[in-house]
Parts: C-alpha cells; structure tokens; sequence
C-alpha cells in the first residue's frame, strides 16, 4: 500500500474512532466531560501518531508540511464536531 493511501485509511481512524467513541461513552455514562475529554485525548494521540508516521515518510518539505496542517485541521474539526454531537445527545436524554 502506498503512503498516500496509508495517509487517508489513518486520517479516516484518527476522524472516525473518537467521535464512534464518544457517542458511545455518551450514551453509557451521560457524562458531557468525561467523554469529550477522553476522546479528545485520544483524537490528540492518535494525531500525533499519524503526524510522527507522516514525517518519517515524506522526504519533500513542502507535501510533510501540507500533510501535517491537513492533520492539524482535521483534528481540530472534529473535536468541534464532537462537542456537538455529544452535546445535543446530552440534551436528548436530559428531558
């Protein structure tokens, strides 16, 4: 598999496994804090993985830093995304 897939398929679980996850801590523990932190801890480690990988990979300055921002970007998205959707759970349950 070349890097450039290998790059999106870590993208896709770096975007997809923590808002999975805290939907589903959502609905377990109704707890807004404790599952947005703890998926943000891990979209953050997850990111960092991902960008320590990319850097290793890319000899070209210019596509390491491009990729890197990509990553940044997307991470800081989804945390927003995830606030959100873990808010409006919360006020679904809480009549």
């Amino acid at each position: 598999m070349s890097n450039n897939m290998l790059f999106w398929i870590f993208l896709g679980i770096a975007s997809a496994l923590p808002l999975l996850l805290g939907v589903w801590l959502m609905r377990r523990t109704n707890r807004l804090g404790f599952s947005f932190w703890t998926t943000t801890a891990l979209n953050i480690g997850l990111t960092l993985a991902a960008v320590i990988w990319w850097k290793s990979v890319s000899a070209e300055g210019f596509r390491m830093m491009f990729g890197m921002a990509f990553y940044g970007i997307s991470a800081v998205n989804v945390m927003v995304i995830e606030f959100f959707a873990l808010f409006s759970i919360r006020k679904k349950s809480n009549p």
